[in-house]
């Protein structure tokens, strides 16, 4: 996987771990930057639950921000 993986999970025994099931996908997806969300949509291996909750979010973040709203994330 690649190194800008947004849904790297951190390091076990010096190896980089990844959420790879849609449960903690999902909750990853939550904390999420809107560059994150455009990398994560480019991912070969998306499940598609993962995928729907990212493009749901990414639109309502560009809504935002083209509104001036500021996001609670």
């Amino acid at each position: 996987m690649a190194e800008n993986n947004p849904f790297r999970a951190g390091e076990y025994n010096g190896h980089q771990t990844y959420h790879i099931d849609a449960d903690s996908r999902l909750s990853a997806v939550r904390r999420f930057t809107l560059e994150e969300y455009r990398v994560a949509l480019e991912l070969h291996d998306l499940q598609k639950t993962v995928r729907t909750a990212i493009e749901r979010r990414l639109r309502r973040l560009e809504r935002e921000e083209r509104n001036g709203a500021v996001s609670e994330r």
